[in-house]
C-alpha cells in the first residue's frame, strides 16, 4: 500500500529528527559541564585582618589558585590599585565608599587570559588609634614615674592595621582629688606644654588624672580620641 510506506517514512524520519535533536542537545549539555568543570577552581585567599580590608591604606593579602604558579595569577579591581609581589603576596589600596570591594582573578594559560572567580571582601574605615606615652595606656602608675613622664615624654598613637605614629595635636589634662578637679590644663602639642608642667608638679598620690579631648591627625582625618585615666600610687 503507497499511502502505508509514506506514513511509515514520515514516522520514522520524524522519530529520527527528534531523536538527533536530543542527542545534539546531549552533546551540547555535556561540552557545556566539561567546560565549567574545567574551570572551577579552588582559590585560597588570606588576610592579615579577619578579610576585612581597611580603607585608605596598604591591605597585604596572599592569594593562590590551584594548580596554578603564582606568576601566573592576575588579580583586577576596579575601585583598588593592587600590586603584586612574590610568592603570590599582594597590596591592596582603596579609598571606595562602598562596604565591599569585588576582586576579579584570572590565570594565564599558554597565551590566554581565563578568568577562575571572583570575591566579595568587606571594606571599613580605619578604627580610632591607641593613645598612648612611654606605651602607657592608662591605669596605675606611682607618682614619680607620671611626674617623669608626662614631663618628659611626648603622647603617641599607635594603630594594629598600620605602622604608623599618628600625630596627636592637642589634649587637656585634668587632675581630680577627693572627687574635685585641682586644675585643668589644655595642651597644645603632643609635649606638655609649661603650664601643663605646672599642673604635673601638683599631682600626689590618690590623686586621678583623666586625659581627654585628645585631638589625633589620622590619614588627614581630625579624630579625638578615647579618653586616658590614671591612678597615681606612691
Amino acid at each position: 500500500n503507497p499511502c502505508l510506506m509514506v506514513s511509515l517514512r514520515l514516522g520514522v524520519w520524524i522519530s529520527w529528527y527528534h531523536l538527533s535533536k536530543f542527542i545534539k542537545m546531549k552533546i551540547v549539555l555535556f561540552l557545556l559541564f566539561a567546560v565549567n568543570m574545567s574551570f572551577t577552581q579552588e582559590v585560597a585567599l588570606e588576610l592579615s585582618r579577619e578579610n576585612v580590608i581597611i580603607r585608605g591604606i596598604t591591605n597585604p593579602i596572599n592569594l593562590a589558585v590551584e594548580n596554578t604558579k603564582c606568576e601566573n595569577v592576575v588579580i583586577t579591581c576596579e575601585d583598588a590599585k593592587i600590586t603584586k609581589y612574590d610568592n603570590c603576596n599582594y597590596s591592596i589600596l582603596t579609598n571606595t565608599p562602598s562596604r565591599e570591594l569585588q576582586i576579579n582573578i584570572f590565570k594565564k594559560k599558554d597565551r590566554d587570559t581565563i578568568f577562575v572567580s571572583k570575591k566579595l571582601l568587606r571594606v571599613k574605615e580605619l578604627p580610632n588609634p591607641i593613645p598612648t606615652i612611654t606605651g602607657l595606656n592608662g591605669g596605675q602608675i606611682s607618682e614619680e614615674s607620671f611626674k617623669t613622664i608626662f614631663s618628659l615624654g611626648r603622647f603617641e598613637s599607635f594603630s594594629e592595621y598600620i605602622h604608623m605614629d599618628f600625630k596627636i595635636t592637642e589634649y587637656t589634662m585634668m587632675v581630680v582629688r577627693d572627687n574635685q578637679s585641682i586644675g585643668i590644663s589644655e595642651n597644645i602639642g603632643d609635649r606638655a606644654s609649661e603650664e601643663t608642667k605646672q599642673l604635673i608638679n601638683l599631682v600626689k598620690a590618690g590623686d586621678k588624672v583623666y586625659i581627654v579631648d585628645l585631638v589625633c591627625d589620622v590619614l588627614n582625618e581630625i579624630r579625638e580620641l578615647d579618653e586616658v585615666k590614671f591612678e597615681i600610687t606612691e
